[in-house]
């Protein structure tokens, strides 16, 4: 895939810089991440540090019908027609007449089909191949959709018979619980201005914008606004913030979709005041040591923030550091006796935790130091964070038989630390396999 110059400077930019960047650029003035008061500012914040691995499949449109279903019930599911890697692999002979295709990994990408005998489908491949190409985390860093796997969905074409369209309501949750809802209308009106009208928790209306103008008229709430709320509350259980999105069709509802940042947390309440009415309903997790856990199912990664990892290097905690080679475990050390009189000692393993007969640039500890109770989980760990990649060396915690995650290392030492005996620097190096 080719990228542009510009597409590839705005890559490289580190995730907190960007934001502020762009926060500045949308929003006017400086991001106030250390102490954030509104609803923007905070969305923010947990972007950087609310990274739960549970929340990819959440934004997933393909993976994230099963987590639904199985939160709320298979009946409030779009049925899906089909799933495919790419628009080519599509066989729309098994399609009905009317369909509608999503890419599973961003935002707006979306083509309907209303019939089958008129669809426009060279207009269809371009839109979802260019899709397909985008990744949707680098626009807003949006960490949930950074990994998701990019492909085409068909769901059934849906609509009420009432209103001829597809309405859905957007419910704002907080730690499960809703407090306000929004309603677009005139979207499918070429000759009007989409209008966004919001709501709250018991249907009164709102007086602010925020993206859109609001209706003339305000767009009647759904009759089933009480079931609603209940599905939104039960998914956004534990959730700083979730924006659940259902439709109401022949008096049914289905689900739509999640979002944890609404318009990427980039675009102005009008009046003003209603950011910080909406920034107070959020309740950040605490972010001890600098940074916030990601938790797997039995491992967590800790992401710590650059001016705060010196309390942790300080401490008399050991950390492991995995030597990894094209996502393979060959060797290890450990950091002990810190804040001794003696000072830093530097010890080498093997993944067997056999002793390494070298040392480099610090003595090696004369205590015998046991193996953490979870090492080959580390070693796990470590080579699915290095995989595809010719030299990285890994830093890992270990603290009441927890995984912490300290730091990526490409280059230890800067390259210019001796080794003693030097063969053992000819025996690493010849582990690392130089592209051509």
């Amino acid at each position: 895939m080719l990228y542009s110059f510009k597409q590839i400077i705005k890559r490289l930019i580190p995730d907190k810089l960007y934001l502020k960047i762009m926060y500045r650029r949308c929003m006017g003035k400086k991001l106030n991440l250390k102490n954030p008061q509104t609803y923007n500012e905070k969305l923010q914040w947990l972007k950087l540090y609310n990274r739960n691995p549970e929340y990819t499949k959440m934004v997933d449109k393909y993976e994230v019908k099963k987590y639904v279903a199985d939160k709320i019930g298979e009946e409030y599911i779009i049925p899906t027609l089909g799933v495919w890697n790419k628009f080519e692999e599509i066989d729309f002979d098994t399609l009905p007449q009317q369909f509608v295709l999503k890419t599973t990994h961003d935002s707006g990408g979306v083509v309907i089909c209303k019939d089958k005998s008129t669809f426009d489908y060279e207009t269809a491949k371009k839109k979802l191949n260019s899709s397909l190409k985008n990744n949707f985390y680098y626009m807003g860093r949006e960490w949930p959709y950074k990994n998701v796997k990019p492909r085409i969905i068909a769901e059934k074409y849906m609509e009420d018979s009432a209103t001829k369209e597809l309405r859905d309501y957007k419910l704002f949750a907080f730690d499960g619980v809703v407090k306000a809802l929004f309603i677009a209308s005139d979207r499918q009106n070429p000759n009007e201005d989409t209008k966004f009208d919001f709501f709250d928790s018991t249907l009164k209306h709102l007086d602010f914008t925020n993206g859109h103008p609001n209706a003339s008229v305000p767009p009647a709430c759904p009759e089933t606004f009480a079931e609603m709320k209940k599905l939104a509350e039960k998914l956004s259980e534990k959730i700083p913030h979730l924006r659940c999105d259902f439709y109401e069709i022949n008096g049914k509802i289905y689900f739509g979709e999640l979002t944890f940042f609404h318009w990427s947390g980039f675009t102005p309440f009008s009046p003003e005041e209603w950011d910080k009415t909406f920034g107070d309903w959020i309740k950040l997790p605490e972010k001890n040591g600098g940074g916030y856990a990601c938790i797997g199912n039995d491992f967590v990664l800790w992401l710590h923030e650059e001016e705060n990892r010196a309390t942790i290097q300080s401490s008399n905690i050991p950390d492991y550091k995995f030597m990894c080679f094209n996502g393979k475990v060959q060797c290890l050390f450990v950091c002990t006796e810190r804040n001794s009189r003696s000072g830093l000692k530097v010890t080498f393993f093997d993944k067997n935790w056999n002793l390494l007969p070298f040392t480099r640039h610090y003595p090696k500890s004369e205590k015998k130091i046991q193996p953490p109770k979870n090492l080959n989980r580390m070693i796990e760990i470590a080579e699915r964070l290095s995989a595809g990649i010719p030299f990285v060396r890994i830093d890992l915690y270990s603290v009441d038989n927890h995984i912490y995650f300290g730091e990526y290392t490409f280059f230890p030492g800067g390259g210019i630390e001796e080794f003693s005996p030097e063969e053992w620097d000819l025996n690493l190096g010849q582990m690392i396999e130089l592209r051509k």
